[in-house]
C-alpha cells in the first residue's frame, strides 16, 4: 500500500503547489501577513504525512478504479482543514513542537521576541488562532473549486457535519484534560471518536465514495471501518506521545502527561495503582516542569499492571471486528487487503 501512498501524495503536492499560487495571484490582499501566513502553511503542509488527504484519493479508486481532479482537490482541502485543526490544537495543548519543527503559535511568539513585542507567548497563541481559521478558510476556498456541483453540495455538507463533530471532540478533550476525577474507559473511546476518528478516516473515507458516486448504505459502512480505524490510530498515537522518541515522532516527550490528557492508558493506569502510587502520579500528571524521570516512572508503573498489554488486547479487539466489516465491503479484493494492511499498520505503528 505504501506505493499507492506515495503516488496520491505526488498528486497532493502538485496540487499544493498549483493552488497556493492561485490564492497568492488571485486574492486581493497586499499584506504582509498573507505573504507570511502563505509561506508558513505552505510549509507546514509539506512537512505532514497527508494520510487524511491520501486516504480521499484511495476511497474513490476503490470503487471507480481511479481518482480524479475532484478527489485531489477535496483531499487537499481536508489537509488544510487538519492543518488548521493541528494549528489550534498546539495553542491549547501549549505543545511548542509539531512535526519537528516550531509550532505555528510558537514560530510567531519568537518572531515577537525580537522585536519586543508586550506578552509574546499571549501574541503568539493570538496568531496561531488566527492562522488556523486562515487555513479553514483556504480549506473552503478549495473545496468550491470543485466542478460536479450535485457532489459539491453533498461534499460541503459531510465537511460542516463533521466540522461540528470535530468542536464538540475538542470540547471533550479540553474538559477531561481540566477535570479531577477519573473518567469512564466510555468517555475516553467516545472523545477519541468525535475528535480524532471520524474526521481522520470516516470523513475522507466517505468524501472519496460519495465522489465515486457509492450508495448511502456504502458511505455509513465505510464511516464505522474508518471510526475503528480511527480510534485504533488515536491509542497507538497515545502510546507514540508517552514512550514515543521525539527525533521520530517530531513531538515533545511526555506532552499527554503535561498536559493531564485522559487517554485509556491513564485510565487503565489510575485504576491498577495503589494509594501512594496514586497520589505521586497525581503529582506528575499536569505537571508544566515535567522530568524525564517522571516519565519513566509513568512508564514503569504501566509496565508493571500490565497496561500495555490490556490496550493491545483491546486493539486487536477492534482489528477483528473491523476486518468482519471490510470483508462485507463490495470491492475488489486488492482495496480489501489495502485497507488490512491500514489496520494492521495502526496496531504497529511508532511514528
Amino acid at each position: 500500500m505504501l506505493d499507492i501512498l506515495k503516488e496520491y501524495k505526488n498528486a497532493l503536492v502538485f496540487e499544493i503547489e498549483d493552488f497556493f499560487k492561485r490564492v497568492r495571484s488571485t486574492l486581493d490582499i497586499k499584506d504582509f501577513w498573507f505573504y507570511d501566513s502563505l509561506d508558513r502553511l505552505y510549509d507546514f503542509l509539506f512537512s505532514g504525512k497527508m494520510i487524511r488527504g491520501c486516504m480521499v484519493l484511495f476511497s474513490e479508486s476503490m470503487f471507480s478504479g481511479k481518482y480524479s481532479k475532484d478527489s485531489i482537490k477535496c483531499g487537499l482541502s481536508l489537509e488544510l482543514l487538519q492543518s488548521g485543526l493541528l494549528i489550534h490544537d498546539d495553542v491549547m495543548d501549549r505543545d511548542t513542537k509539531r512535526r519537528g519543527k516550531d509550532a505555528i503559535f510558537f514560530q510567531y511568539k519568537k518572531m515577537f521576541d525580537e522585536v519586543n513585542v508586550n506578552d509574546s507567548y499571549h501574541a503568539g497563541e493570538s496568531m496561531g488562532i488566527c492562522m488556523g481559521d486562515f487555513a479553514f478558510s483556504l480549506s473552503f476556498l478549495l473545496l468550491s473549486e470543485i466542478q460536479n456541483k450535485e457532489v459539491l453540495y453533498k461534499l460541503v455538507q459531510k465537511f460542516g457535519q463533521e466540522s461540528a463533530i470535530i468542536g464538540i471532540g475538542q470540547m471533550k478533550d479540553v474538559f477531561m484534560s481540566s477535570r479531577k476525577d477519573l473518567p469512564s474507559e466510555d468517555d475516553v473511546i467516545s472523545t477519541y471518536k468525535y475528535k480524532t476518528a471520524r474526521y481522520s478516516f470516516s470523513l475522507p473515507f466517505s468524501l472519496g465514495a460519495i465522489i465515486a458516486g457509492a450508495s448511502e448504505n456504502t458511505v455509513t459502512l465505510l464511516e464505522e471501518i474508518g471510526e475503528y480505524i480511527g480510534i485504533m490510530f488515536q491509542i497507538q498515537d497515545d502510546k507514540i506521545g508517552l514512550m514515543g522518541d521525539p527525533t521520530i515522532t517530531g513531538k515533545p516527550k511526555g506532552s499527554d502527561i503535561k498536559e493531564n490528557k485522559k487517554t485509556i492508558y491513564y485510565v487503565y493506569l489510575m485504576n491498577s495503582v495503589n494509594e501512594d502510587e496514586k497520589n505521586t502520579l497525581s503529582s506528575i500528571f499536569g505537571n508544566s516542569n515535567l522530568r524525564d524521570e517522571d516519565i519513566d516512572f509513568v512508564v514503569s508503573l504501566c509496565e508493571k499492571y500490565g497496561v500495555f498489554q490490556k490496550v493491545s488486547q483491546k486493539l486487536h479487539s477492534y482489528s477483528n471486528v473491523v476486518k468482519d466489516k471490510i470483508l462485507s465491503l463490495d470491492v475488489s479484493e486488492v482495496y480489501k487487503r489495502y485497507l488490512f494492511e491500514l489496520v494492521d499498520y495502526n496496531l504497529n505503528r511508532d511514528k
